[in-house]
């Protein structure tokens, strides 16, 4: 029976709707939290699969002391990579999975001339030719909605393959070998924990959106918010079932 990992680096920035997509495979799971002092699971486990959540901070931080933990985090994702044990990345975890394959993590710019700038709030992401041979995402269409929530972006190394982007941001989503994938957007997220993230961080959504950029934001949720969690809910239940399937097992 597959076990899903979580490992989770904040208490606002939670598992959403990991939980409940795992009971209804009646697979395990277990909740890592890394900022509490939790320990990092063992390298690699069978059936088991590595679920790495977003976060405020980034990879340019992996020195700084408040976030001692995540060398050892990185040096794990790089592990089971290089194994080709099943790892799914969610924005910081995107991230990171990029930095240990060999690419690179960098402020998102926009405009012109460019300055930085987050994307934040309820988009699109369009799924690229890659995507049509990808089995997980057969049926989906071509643009699907999501909730974005980050001021990085990757430089995907040149063996990755990119499957999603969004007027923002060229990479939304990739794979990497047959058992790593990255999601930018937030495929975990529910209306309630999006609007717990515009709550306790007004200014960030500001950021991208100016003054009115918080009320902005709350009435796209309003609108969007339950079809974003039943599109990305079947995204992220598709991508379980492909890693469960790609597992070692005893």
């Amino acid at each position: 029976m597959p076990e899903v990992i979580v490992l989770q680096h904040q208490a606002l920035v939670g598992p959403g709707t990991l939980p409940e997509l795992v009971a209804e495979r009646q697979w395990t799971w277990r909740l890592c939290r890394l900022d509490c002092g939790d320990p990092l699971p063992q390298y690699q486990q069978p059936g088991q699969i590595l679920v790495v959540l977003g976060g405020t901070m980034g990879v340019g931080d992996r020195d700084d002391p408040a976030f001692g933990w995540m060398p050892a985090e990185l040096a794990l994702i790089r592990a089971r990579l290089e194994a080709q044990a099943p790892v799914l990345g969610l924005c910081l975890g995107a991230q990171m999975l990029a930095h240990v394959a060999g690419g690179a993590v960098e402020p998102l710019t926009q405009g012109d001339p460019p300055q930085a700038l987050p994307e934040v709030g309820c988009g699109a992401v369009q799924w690229l030719p890659a995507a049509a041979e990808e089995p997980a995402l057969a049926g989906f269409h071509a643009c699907e909605p999501a909730f974005f929530w980050h001021g990085d972006r990757c430089r995907l190394p040149a063996h990755a393959v990119l499957l999603a982007s969004s007027l923002a941001c060229r990479e939304q989503a990739f794979r990497m070998g047959p058992c790593a994938w990255g999601l930018q957007f937030h495929a975990e997220i529910t209306p309630a924990l999006a609007r717990s993230w515009v709550e306790a961080a007004p200014d960030f959504v500001k950021r991208a959106h100016g003054a009115g950029g918080v009320d902005r934001v709350l009435a796209d949720l309003e609108a969007w918010g339950e079809r974003i969690q039943a599109r990305n809910r079947l995204l992220l239940g598709r991508l379980l079932d492909a890693l469960a399937a790609t597992a070692p097992q005893a």
